[in-house]
């Protein structure tokens, strides 16, 4: 079902598509009409890394009880489209909103929920850098490896509204884990 909240966010299930092509315009720019331009391995990547970072931040929400779903915020979106047209892409389009269980809040499923999305990422850089060692094709895993441990990264800055800051004031010995571990993969794959 479509709603938009105030002005400012819109439902899923038209959020994902939003954010799906907001972010595709963030990375290709006009190149979005050139199907054939689509298909590189930062983009895909880039895609794989968030939609399972948001679902991951869902699921582990939804599995403590929680009402959680991904919701399109409107500057977000609009500030991940411009970026198409800038030398940095930002990337911004939505995040899961959280309710609480009857009112209040679960801290370890809060805990689990917020860190579940970077520890996807990291997860998924990790999976794609073992890939390269067996496989190869270094052309396709070394920048999904890379795209991942930087969305990793940069979610856990200590800084709101990012997953981060939330870590970080729940418990800082998991933040700080996850955040040595991101640097650690970037630095990885740059080797």
């Amino acid at each position: 079902m479509l709603r938009v909240r105030g002005s400012y966010e819109v439902e899923e299930p038209l959020s994902w598509a939003l954010a799906l092509i907001a972010l595709i315009f963030a990375f290709k720019g006009f190149d979005i009409l050139n199907l054939a331009r689509l298909a590189s391995p930062t983009l895909i990547g880039v895609v794989i890394g968030f939609i399972a970072h948001e679902l991951a931040h869902r699921g582990v929400a939804r599995m403590y009880g929680m009402s959680a779903h991904f919701v399109a915020f409107i500057p977000g979106l609009l500030v991940t489209f411009l970026s198409g047209f800038l030398p940095i892409v930002i990337i911004a389009p939505g995040y899961v909103r959280v309710v609480p269980v009857y009112g209040f809040w679960h801290n370890r499923g809060l805990l689990y929920s917020v860190a579940a999305g970077p520890l996807t990422n990291i997860i998924i850089s990790i999976v794609s850098l073992v890939a390269l060692n067996i496989i190869g094709y270094r052309y396709f895993f070394e920048p999904v490896a890379f795209v991942n441990a930087w969305i990793a990264f940069f979610n856990l800055l200590p800084v709101p509204p990012l997953d981060g800051s939330k870590i970080f004031a729940l418990n800082t010995p998991a933040w700080l884990v996850l955040l040595i571990s991101s640097i650690a993969l970037l630095i990885t794959v740059r080797l």
